[in-house]
């Protein structure tokens, strides 16, 4: 079914809905609710425990469950949420394509040595990491899922961060990069890209070094990301202390399958970059001598004069990738709650159980939180309680190999969740630190505050009790991460929260060997307090979507983020001369008018309703207005791409490590590279869908 006619099929459908009023459903669930919503809240601050959290985590993080080795841990969750009470449970498989380490290699070598012409070789795994345990399966050495496959051989170069700036940069220094191999910082948590509004992902790192000739690729963490946190300022490293342990590697996945040509690239821990940037100084350009966003690196006390190279001839690294890929199943667990008004209309919690290594924070301190969300949901459900829609809780698999659990679940049930999901609710990080943050769409913004709102977080020390709203501010940024990825692909609404690790928090060991439940009982989340927020939060979140009879939703929040994308790419130098965007300015105008009103009109008619919760006129009105807040979102897709791609929605890009995009992305991005043509093609799609959705509004 083609876009267009998927637009049509909403029209016809919601018109449908005004004419099918069904008090009956709605009567009787109000005659057995037995559960009063104050009742149903003291349950959702009651239930959640700190012991359990725990020991759902020890089960999770007892040995590796990369993708593709998570049947028994499915098969765990299933029953787990069966002795729970959660009504209905299955497990689904799906086949995909899956890849672990086998043999790889990164090496330092001095050509012209006699003999041994080693200097370095990296062991990538870390020092004194954790095992598993007895009969578990063993962690995996560091890799990345989907480089390339290759053995090279070549002279390298310091690349900052590995952008295409960076490379720019390089070349107005006369600094060949064609056949060499680059040495980058990994770009999780790094400031200095949020500063310069540069949004990178290590698959962009590979990809641009891939475009740009590049031979190989080596990311390694360099302590610069840690702030103050750091044995350079007197802190001892982990397990001793809070600070970055030197032989700490960051894995991860570079996007999904592996795309033709793609260059062989290895993650490395600082301890090994040591030796192979020491070897660069003297040679090139310092790295200090550009512009901001090469400053600051975080080994010079450590030998590293941060010179960008080349590398003498002779010195030259090996880098080996030859990873085994194979086609296998990975495993979702699927729980759900029928609804007993709404039952098609669907609000989904999800969260990943892989990880790439223990997994004590990502994602699996997600996982334990899912399931203290599935037991107090249990609870309330013996209590009397009755959503009004259907709750689906998810445990995917796969999330950190490109989501192939969340996007085959999606595109199996497509036919039905294109009209029934009303929203998709994601965590991964639960309790990774003390720093809250929320991304996804703005419709859901009222609906997070509120829920923020009722959860205090852990109590400082002589400080007054501050809720989850107090200290975030309330502000949903744009973005998605994990498989929140997927849905918002599929513009469907979503948000994505939890606690992670803040400026002044312990380093967090993210996609390591030191992600584990002595590093959380330590110095990620000792009390298991912050896991028990994101809990409650979530709890409160899902139950009042799926609990009150008009959504909680305000399309109007729309506006704003509209208007900053407009006034982001009107700043443009030179623009007016090139693109006109008076069409996007005046559409914006109607959406606001248009949103207003409808916002105002569901308020008014959810009052009205619950003073005649007979009046099936009423209800066959609000049955159109949750279809109209359910079906939005669909009205900001790029109509010239599949629903499953990723850049498919016009406003809200997938956004790494929590950074926060930018509208129009598609519209900035052509804009950026002076490509009007492009430029004029994306202002007239989403002048066209506004347009779109300000009709289905009226």
């Amino acid at each position: 079914m083609t876009w267009t006619s998927l637009i049509t099929w909403f029209l016809v459908i919601s018109s449908a809905y005004g004419q099918i009023p069904d008090t009956g459903n709605l009567q009787h669930c109000n005659r057995t609710q037995s559960l009063s919503q104050t009742a149903l809240r003291n349950i959702l601050q009651r239930v959640p425990d700190a012991d359990k959290v725990r020991e759902w985590s020890r089960y999770y993080t007892n040995g590796s469950h990369v993708a593709g080795q998570g049947l028994k841990q499915a098969q765990w969750t299933q029953a787990l949420w069966d002795k729970f009470g959660v009504p209905q449970t299955r497990l689904k498989s799906y086949v995909t394509n899956l890849t672990l380490p086998n043999e790889h290699r990164v090496a330092l070598l001095d050509t012209e040595r006699s003999g041994n012409q080693v200097i370095h070789e990296a062991p990538l795994i870390e020092d004194n990491a954790a095992t598993a345990g007895d009969g578990q399966v063993p962690f995996i050495r560091a890799f990345f899922a989907w480089a390339g496959k290759g053995n090279v051989t070549a002279q390298y170069i310091f690349a900052n961060y590995g952008t295409r700036k960076d490379y720019e940069d390089l070349a107005q220094a006369n600094i060949s990069v064609t056949g060499k191999i680059a040495v980058v910082k990994s770009t999780f948590g790094s400031e200095i890209l949020k500063e310069n509004k540069l949004v990178y992902h290590r698959s962009n790192q590979a990809t641009v070094a891939r475009e740009l000739g590049l031979a190989g690729m080596l990311i390694y963490t360099d302590p610069q990301m840690d702030g103050g946190i750091t044995t350079e300022n007197g802190y001892q490293a982990f397990p001793d202390g809070p600070a970055r342990p030197p032989s700490l590697i960051e894995r991860g996945g570079l996007g999904t399958y592996t795309p033709p040509g793609q260059i062989p690239a290895v993650p490395i821990s600082y301890n090994d970059a040591i030796p192979i940037l020491s070897a660069l100084n003297g040679h090139g350009p310092l790295a200090g001598d550009f512009n901001d966003r090469w400053q600051g690196g975080g080994l010079v006390s450590l030998g590293v004069a941060y010179n960008v190279g080349p590398s003498p001839e002779n010195v030259v690294l090996n880098v080996y990738n030859n990873p085994d890929v194979w086609v296998g199943p990975v495993h979702d667990v699927i729980g759900t709650i029928s609804g007993c008004v709404f039952p098609n209309e669907v609000v989904i919690l999800g969260n990943h159980r892989d990880a790439w290594g223990p997994g004590a924070a990502d994602g699996n301190s997600g996982s334990a939180a899912l399931n203290e969300v599935a037991r107090s949901l249990a609870t309330a459900l013996k209590e009397g309680w009755q959503p009004l829609r259907t709750i689906i809780l998810a445990s995917w698999e796969g999330e950190e190999i490109g989501q192939p659990g969340s996007s085959r679940w999606i595109a199996e049930n497509q036919p039905w969740l294109n009209t029934s999901v009303a929203a998709y609710l994601n965590v991964v990080v639960a309790g990774g630190g003390t720093n809250f943050h929320a991304q996804g769409s703005p419709l859901l913004g009222k609906a997070m505050r509120n829920a923020a709102g009722q959860v205090e977080v852990p109590a400082k020390q002589n400080a007054s009790a501050q809720t989850v709203l107090d200290v975030w501010g309330g502000k949903l940024g744009l973005g998605s991460g994990g498989d929140a990825i997927q849905f918002q692909a599929s513009t469907f609404s979503f948000v994505d929260f939890g606690f992670t690790g803040g400026p002044k928090d312990p380093v967090f060991p993210y996609h390591s060997l030191f992600d584990t439940d002595t590093w959380m009982e330590q110095y990620g989340d000792p009390g298991r307090g912050y896991h028990l927020t994101t809990t409650k939060v979530w709890s409160h979140l899902g139950t009042a979507l799926a609990g009150e009879l008009i959504l909680p939703y305000r399309i109007q929040d729309y506006t704003p983020v509209f208007r900053d994308g407009l006034n982001s790419v009107s700043s443009t130098a030179g623009l007016s001369s090139h693109l006109d965007l008076t069409s996007l300015d005046r559409v914006i105008d109607d959406f606001a008018q248009a949103s207003a009103a409808f916002d105002t009109y569901s308020d008014s008619l959810a009052d009205q309703a619950k003073q005649q919760p007979s009046n099936s006129t009423l209800l066959s009105r609000v049955q159109e207005v949750n279809h109209k807040y359910i079906n939005f979102e669909r009205f900001l897709g790029d109509p010239d791409l599949p629903s499953n791609d990723t850049s498919h929605h016009l406003v809200i890009l997938p956004s790494p490590y929590y950074f926060e995009t930018s509208p129009f992305p598609g519209l900035s991005s052509a804009i950026a590279a002076e490509d009007w043509t492009r430029a004029a093609g994306f202002r007239d799609k989403i002048v066209n869908q506004i347009s779109r959705a300000v009709a289905f509004l009226h």
